[in-house]
């Protein structure tokens, strides 16, 4: 038995379509540490309604996922289906964004205004999750659209998570910085974080959209533009990175505005320019990717382009027939609940718990991060020796531990905290890259059986599920807290003191649960189908049927 041919792709591809996910990334990941203790503690919301908030935002993400996924599966354009949504999206999803971190005054009666507040925030988190969805589902179904290698599937998405989580790392480098800058204004912290994170969103989303090309379809911009763009984008990031050079030197900072510090200023004009100058690089660089525009692969993705005649309901029923894909869904939800439930409730555990400043949850998150991506490689290199699910095991494993360690953790024991912090980016790095490197197996197992390739159901569904599970997760978060009694602090006024009921729920939400939660993930894993052999059998398959279409 042979493998089908490699379609391997060019760094600057990989690159590129890493960057993808940098804008989303950096911009969810301060939503998904701060945007409880936002409504909290600086919009002055009960934990109760702030809870609500959330849980609706994510049901109705969970809700348009499917929408946008079927759409995207039947788009037609000489760009493909996938990058005219995200070319689309991203104004919307940038300025969305932004209105996430405004806080209106409705009313001088603080019954009133809570109620003002949260009709407000429900209403711009729908929005925002539409333009959230428009921009990374289409982008998540671009990994089968660019190869069919099973080891260069895994290299993209480290290439993918790298930036993934290299822009969580960096968006919370940003938020130390910023509550450096504005310790007594969390307010204006929390919008200037909001501009910036959306500016750098939109760079890294152009960046992708502009050098990626689907196959089989024709790119944005020709070889020519890219080489055009690149080179004024190219002297930009020069330019930038001139100029926080000068901001830090001594002798040179007083005339840019600087104080010869690496204060938030200078380090968002750095992370501005190496984004313009690595977009620049990318496109000067670009090179065509045979596999991607050859006239066989233009025909073959013109007969799976074929409409369907099956109904909605029909599609989620061939679906949800798929065994291995039910397994998938269950690792990256066991997987995902535990991560955003251990990062809504950690700044309330660093702070209330263990009694530390607020910044110091963003070096808590930090050190989570930074491990994550560090061992993003090393996993990168382990699943070329192991099947996925072993790889999932090995991190998880290590996870668990410091779950259960952060439990037994006493006030005063920092130096353990960011120990355990360590320990458990061995595991949140396995959830990055493990699930989402196990979706298009499952896409194209389905393809073998049905002669079809819907990736945006797929990846929609999948999300769809988790999302629910999210909604559910993040509300009883903010209900149990308000039921212990947790202190919602007045805008302006000193952090409360919390009760033993309230800090033994934050310790429970941020240790146990998660836990228990990944433990259900390992068994999941412990049963998905599908193995490096069967997958080389099911490429196999589909290529020898592709030959037998050509012949006919």
């Amino acid at each position: 038995m042979t493998s089908p041919n490699a379609e391997k792709l060019h760094f600057t591809t990989k690159l590129a379509y890493g960057a993808g996910d940098f804008g989303p990334a950096i911009a969810a990941n301060i939503l998904v540490f701060y945007l409880l203790f936002f409504f909290t503690n600086v919009a002055g919301l009960p934990p109760g309604l702030a809870g609500s908030i959330l849980m609706i935002g994510k049901i109705s993400d969970a809700i348009n996922d499917p929408i946008i996924g079927v759409l995207s599966d039947k788009t037609r354009s000489r760009w493909g289906r996938r990058l005219p949504w995200i070319l689309g999206g991203i104004i919307p999803f940038a300025f969305c964004y932004v209105l996430q971190w405004f806080i209106p005054q409705f009313s001088d009666d603080s019954n009133v205004n809570q109620w003002g507040l949260f009709v407000y925030y429900v209403v711009i988190g729908i929005l925002f999750n539409i333009a959230y969805t428009t921009v990374n589902l289409p982008y998540t179904a671009l990994t089968p659209e660019l190869t069919q290698d099973y080891n260069e599937r895994t290299s993209l998405n480290s290439f993918r998570f790298s930036f993934s989580i290299g822009g969580s790392i960096l968006s919370l480098i940003l938020y130390i910085l910023a509550s450096i800058a504005y310790p007594d204004n969390p307010q204006l912290r929390f919008l200037i974080l909001g501009f910036s994170c959306s500016f750098l969103g939109i760079i890294a989303l152009l960046w992708c959209s502009l050098r990626i090309q689907e196959k089989g379809k024709n790119p944005i911009l020709n070889l020519t533009q890219k080489k055009q763009l690149g080179m004024v984008l190219t002297g930009i990031g020069i330019l930038g990175i001139v100029y926080v050079i000068l901001r830090i030197i001594p002798g040179t900072s007083s005339l840019v505005g600087g104080n010869s510090q690496v204060d938030y200023i200078s380090f968002f004009a750095l992370l501005s320019s190496l984004l313009l100058l690595g977009f620049g690089c990318s496109l000067l660089l670009a090179k065509i990717e045979d596999h991607l525009v050859i006239q066989e692969v233009k025909q073959n993705r013109k007969d799976n382009q074929i409409e369907s005649n099956l109904s909605f309901s029909q599609q989620l029923k061939i679906v949800f027939n798929n065994r291995p894909f039910l397994f998938v869904i269950g690792i990256y939800l066991c997987s995902w609940l535990a991560v955003q439930l251990t990062a809504s409730i950690l700044v309330y555990f660093v702070v209330s718990y263990m009694n530390l400043r607020e910044d110091q949850s963003g070096l808590v998150a930090l050190a989570v991060q930074g491990t994550a991506l560090v061992m993003l490689f090393f996993w990168q290199v382990m699943c070329k020796k192991f099947d996925k699910k072993v790889v999932y095991f090995m991190g998880t494993g290590v996870w668990i531990i410091a779950q259960i360690g952060l439990f037994l953790l006493q006030p005063g024991q920092v130096f353990f905290m960011f120990i355990l912090a360590i320990m458990a980016g061995f595991g949140v790095s396995v959830a990055y890259l493990i699930p989402w490197s196990m979706v298009p197996d499952v896409i194209e197992l389905d393809e073998l059986e049905t002669g079809q390739r819907r990736e945006g159901v797929f990846y929609a569904f999948m999300v769809l599920l988790q999302k629910f599970g999210l909604a559910l997760g993040l509300f009883l978060v903010g209900v149990v807290l308000e039921a212990a009694g947790f202190v919602e602090q007045i805008p302006g006024q000193p952090l409360p003191t919390q009760p033993e009921t309230a800090l033994f729920a934050i310790r429970i939400a941020v240790a146990p649960l998660p836990a228990i939660i990944l433990i259900m993930g390992l068994v999941l894993a412990y049963f998905y189908p599908i193995t490096r052999e069967f997958h080389a059998e099911i490429r196999l398959k589909l290529k020898e049927r592709e030959q037998q279409q050509d012949n006919y």
